[in-house]
């Protein structure tokens, strides 16, 4: 665990640009956030949230695209925090929504926030964001704030060993770069790994337990809902160490693992609509028609 957490932090560390603190800025001058949506900007990949103005200095001062925006996650900070990808068409959606909606309505009280995202990753989300979060809502009774929020869509997936090629100045020339569009949000989440030694989104439906600080505590899989997880938001909760893995828990790693290789639902390079040339664009709404 403490691994783990020192993997976690050096992860955040890079997602946020932490460096080493510099003399004071002149007075009316603002230090401007070199992260890495700048540091994709300069590569070439159009970034997914607008830069902050301000160094980011947690967690929640992240941004995360909500209804067309972005917005600090500091807006939507809690006493414990659930971070889920989620997929409307996913088999699975009911069983995990139903637990999550089951845990917000039981905890949110208490200071529990879900924090849910769409993604585009784990084959293709056909809907746009405020069509997930209609049906979220309308479906499953999921989405009620401030307990628990479905954002926009991001890209949710650091790439592993997963190349594009691109063009190179040199006509017929060919070079593979790190394709890598992830949101801060999830670059920082991979560096704490799940039990089979992976720090990347593998499935639908992955959850982080975050403290009130934003760190997280453990991570759980697709198939292991929010009702199997109650015990270790209870504890956070009530300040309390979580309890031991179970052996439950640690079986639905197993399986997780065997359903990466198997499961059309899993992460692949190939499903990941932020690689392609031309990326899929969210809805913006009618403003252009003249509807406000």
């Amino acid at each position: 665990m403490v691994t783990a957490l020192l993997l976690w932090c050096a992860a955040l560390a890079v997602a946020l640009d932490v460096a080493p603190r510099a003399a004071p800025a002149a007075p009316g001058r603002r230090r401007v956030l070199l992260g890495a949506p700048a540091a994709l900007a300069a590569a070439g990949v159009p970034a997914l949230v607008a830069p902050t103005e301000a160094r980011a200095a947690s967690l929640f001062d992240l941004e995360v695209p909500f209804k067309g925006k972005a917005v600090p996650l500091g807006k939507f900070r809690g006493a414990a925090h659930l971070v889920v990808n989620v997929k409307m068409d996913d088999p699975l959606a009911g069983p995990n929504f139903d637990a999550l909606r089951y845990v917000a309505n039981e905890y949110g009280p208490r200071g529990l926030r879900i924090w849910a995202f769409p993604t585009d990753q784990g084959y293709y989300e056909p809907d746009v964001s405020e069509l997930i979060r209609a049906k979220a809502y309308q479906q499953f009774r999921f989405g009620s704030y401030p307990t628990a929020v479905v954002f926009d869509k991001i890209d949710a997936r650091p790439p592993a060993r997963h190349r594009r090629a691109t063009r190179t100045a040199t006509p017929g020339a060919r070079a593979q770069v790190l394709a890598n569009t992830a949101h801060p949000l999830y670059r920082a989440l991979a560096g704490f790994k799940n039990p089979n030694g992976v720090g990347r989104l593998t499935l639908n439906f992955e959850k982080f337990l975050l403290d009130a600080d934003g760190r997280p505590l453990r991570r759980y899989p697709r198939k292991f809902t929010a009702y199997d997880l109650e015990a270790d938001v209870a504890a956070v909760l009530d300040a309390q160490p979580l309890a031991p893995e179970t052996a439950a828990y640690r079986t639905a790693w197993v399986k997780a693992d065997d359903e990466l290789r198997r499961s059309e639902y899993a992460f692949r390079a190939q499903y990941n609509v932020w690689d392609q040339s031309e990326p899929s664009q969210d809805w913006t709404g009618l403003a252009d028609l003249g509807f406000s």
